[in-house]
């Protein structure tokens, strides 16, 4: 074997063992919960709230290169739309969907539903605020009833009742949030894995 051939081949030998794998991890608190590697799936919001789903292409210490995928869906057959070139920093990523939401297309834009959420009536507060809503109607067409003005002094505790009822539903409205935010709790960060065994390559 001549010299030119065994530099070449030590060449690809020192390639092949310090090769390099970036992997993009969602990690809550100290816990890795979720991975994405080069030609993964990702779905996530950016900062302004937009939602988008795409392929990733490449993977960087702090950002990550995307190919967009849109799904139009028809009565005989959905096309599926990639658009190519996007880049991304970790810190354009404002949250990303559970594994219980679900990915739907509406006019070419990503849009994220609850999915089989459990107890979400009572998390978001909708069961609070049909609570108080009705009990303050009720006792309003009791009193109507019963010849009795709905706002006299006697009725307003139980007025009362019904409004902090409803007030404190639409507080858990106004702070439910499902998706997993990237800040306190989340957050996204990139791992280099360096690839120290010698692989020999087929030429």
């Amino acid at each position: 074997m001549n010299r030119p051939t065994l530099i070449v081949l030590a060449l690809l030998f020192s390639c092949e063992m310090y090769s390099q794998d970036i992997v993009m991890v969602l990690k809550k608190k100290h816990r890795s919960v979720q991975y994405f590697w080069k030609d993964s799936y990702i779905t996530f919001q950016q900062q302004d709230k937009e939602w988008i789903r795409g392929i990733i292409k490449r993977i960087t210490a702090d950002s990550f290169y995307l190919t967009k995928e849109i799904i139009r869906y028809g009565l005989i057959r959905n096309d599926t739309i990639h658009f190519s070139g996007f880049a991304f920093a970790l810190s354009d990523v404002h949250a990303l969907p559970t594994k219980k939401e679900h990915t739907v297309y509406r006019n070419d834009q990503v849009y994220v539903t609850l999915g089989h959420e459990s107890f979400v009536w009572l998390k978001r507060g909708d069961i609070f605020q049909i609570a108080g809503a009705s009990y303050v109607t009720l006792n309003i067409i009791n009193d109507l009833a019963h010849n009795s003005p709905p706002f006299a002094k006697q009725n307003l505790p139980n007025l009362a009742i019904g409004a902090a009822l409803f007030l404190f539903g639409k507080l858990l409205q106004h702070t439910y949030y499902p998706h997993l935010r990237i800040g306190k709790k989340y957050r996204l960060t990139c791992i280099v894995f360096r690839n120290e065994t010698p692989t020999l390559k087929s030429f």
